[in-house]
């Protein structure tokens, strides 16, 4: 092959190599700004104080199809984010949202919401040490105390005693189940991680821990006495900041007292 063909090949194998690699630096120079974006989204989360009365826009609407006081789709729910598990509504209280928890940061959802997307509000979430069928001894809601009035910002609600008396359930709807469960404390505590501090699955501590709640007298906290609650019951958490007060939390707890199969 004569040299002027040679350098017509080499040319052009210069040319493809150039293309190339430029399609490649602008493919990872467009990962980058993404990325980029992406830290700096949750950068300016981050950046806010989440233990008090938080600012921010109203959680995004979920679909339609899927809001409390309809057939909960949770097919489409779980097409959206399959992290979601369970719907969580409490009566008298803007608390009416899908439930999610992450198999891969256990505060994952403290930072994005229920499509899975970095925001301010989050989404109501529990813990990996929490099976998802609640069959624990206690399982723990967490969610953010927003200043719009979302999230779990509406517990602040049961401080008040009339509201407390006259609001008593909660419901947790799964797929397969309703749970019903009825209220029997709402009062401030001090920021210790509740399933790592306390064994619950020993039913003595856990008789122990019961007794120290009904025994609470704390301004602003009430106890249902006339609800028997035991260490052979199941119990939830709703866990949410307390404003001003970073070293505490609000925790409104109920006890199981109806569990059927979703028809």
């Amino acid at each position: 092959m004569k040299k002027s063909g040679w350098k017509i090949i080499l040319g052009v194998a210069v040319l493809v190599c150039v293309i190339c690699l430029g399609r490649f630096g602008w493919v990872k120079y467009q990962d980058y700004k993404t990325e980029q974006a992406r830290k700096a989204t949750l950068k300016e989360i981050a950046s806010t104080e989440f233990t008090g009365e938080n600012e921010g826009k109203e959680p995004e609407k979920v679909p339609a199809g899927v809001k409390h006081g309809q057939k909960i789709n949770f097919k489409k729910l779980i097409k959206i984010n399959s992290d979601i598990y369970a719907w969580i509504y409490v009566p008298g209280t803007r608390i009416d949202y899908p439930v999610a928890q992450s198999q891969e940061s256990d505060d994952h959802y403290l930072k994005y919401n229920f499509k899975n997307e970095p925001e301010f509000a989050g989404c109501i979430y529990t813990e990996k040490a929490n099976k998802k069928d609640f069959s624990d001894p206690n399982t723990v809601f967490y969610g953010h105390n927003m200043r719009n009035g979302s999230m779990f910002q509406n517990l602040h609600k049961f401080e008040d005693e009339a509201f407390f008396k006259k609001h008593k359930e909660v419901y947790v709807y799964t797929p397969k189940k309703t749970y019903t469960y009825t209220i029997f404390a709402a009062y401030k505590f001090d920021d210790r991680h509740l399933l790592k501090t306390f064994n619950f699955k020993n039913k003595k501590k856990f008789e122990n821990y019961l007794r120290n709640v009904k025994n609470i007298r704390d301004m602003g906290s009430h106890v249902r006495k006339d609800q028997e609650v035991t260490s052979n019951d199941k119990i939830i958490t709703l866990s949410t900041c307390v404003g001003g007060q970073p070293n505490n939390r609000y925790l409104v707890q109920a006890v199981l007292t109806d569990e059927r199969s979703t028809k």
